[in-house]
């Protein structure tokens, strides 16, 4: 509580303000939040995890790029020297004004709703395919030295358990699934022909927009994973994540076809790059280990949940890629 009393005073200092409370935010997996209150406003802080305030610069530049462009983006409060965040003990800090906004959860979306999510997401690409910006960040597909090395380090510490329980279950057969995909799978990113030559949100989920009454994206934040990358990934990422549940319904696949026509209907896609971005997020997935990784290696267990829904969805493409496709593009 000491610390936290003395970073409120830092606050109040810096952005000439007089917040007295705050309130820890329940969600978030990979970084510690809250929200700030005086007698008269609320605000959030949102804590970063890089080490780095470059990265920090670019995600706020990325921000106020998509802002400019008419994507209602939450921006940073500005400090009096023109700065976004702030350092406080080894950490970077930014201020954001309250935004009161509606959350629907994945299994309550409606048309509306994802038809407007689907539509967003056209309108930040079509705006990010023009992007100057200077972003180091780049979308990579992780080489077969580090995927191998990654496993190796899971296994090693699933080892050291006596007594398996669901979780570590679940984990090793995971893990079995993906590295025989990858047997199979050994394409490399340049073999797809995509370009990196779109700036993206890089997390764009449900849960990283608010709606309005009418169940219209209002406003959209967490670009802590902005970079630049093939836009089909995060087409597919997006709608793999947020659209389709772990048994893969009819209503689901129904419910994703309405977010492609949606993002169409901004941005044209063929079905030929569709495809190819499919493949080349499934092909990126199988080779990611993150619920694992934050489980056993970083003692994270913040993001357990996702591995047996991820599990099934994986399972689920490995057989469908292809007639997934044609079911999208109806």
């Amino acid at each position: 509580m000491v610390f936290m009393d003395e970073l409120l005073i830092k606050i109040n200092d810096i952005y000439a303000i007089s917040v007295s409370s705050s309130e820890k935010v329940a969600k978030g997996f990979l970084s510690d939040n809250y929200f700030l209150s005086d007698s008269t406003k609320r605000f959030f802080l949102k804590k970063y995890r890089f080490d780095s305030p470059n990265r920090i610069v670019e995600v706020h530049s990325s921000k106020k790029y998509f802002a400019n462009g008419g994507i209602p983006v939450i921006l940073p409060i500005a400090l009096s020297n023109g700065n976004t965040f702030f350092e406080y003990d080894g950490a970077y800090y930014a201020l954001f004004p309250f935004v009161d906004g509606k959350h629907i959860e994945r299994s309550e979306l409606t048309e509306a709703s994802i038809i407007s999510l689907g539509q967003m997401l056209g309108k930040i690409h079509l705006l990010g395919k023009g992007s100057k910006l200077i972003i180091d960040d780049r979308f990579k597909i992780k080489n077969e030295e580090k995927t191998s090395k990654e496993i190796e380090d899971i296994l090693v510490k699933i080892s050291e358990i006596s007594q398996l329980d669901d979780f570590d279950k679940v984990a090793l057969e995971d893990i079995q699934m993906k590295k025989e995909l990858l047997l199979k799978n050994s394409i490399t990113f340049e073999n797809f022909g995509l370009s990196c030559d779109h700036l993206i949100h890089g997390d764009y989920l449900d849960h990283n927009v608010f709606f309005d009454e009418d169940d219209n994206v209002k406003w959209v934040f967490d670009f802590e994973k902005t970079n630049y990358s093939p836009r089909t990934y995060e087409i597919f990422r997006s709608m793999v994540y947020g659209l389709l549940s772990a048994d893969v319904t009819e209503a689901d696949l129904e419910n994703a076809r309405k977010y492609i026509d949606a993002y169409s209907s901004v941005y044209p896609i063929s079905k030929d790059e569709m495809k190819r971005g499919l493949q080349l997020y499934f092909v990126k997935t199988i080779r990611g280990f993150w619920v694992e990784s934050e489980h056993y290696l970083k003692g994270n267990t913040r993001v357990d949940h996702f591995l047996f829904d991820d599990y099934k969805k994986i399972k689920y493409l490995s057989k469908n890629l292809d007639s997934l496709i044609d079911t999208l593009t109806v």
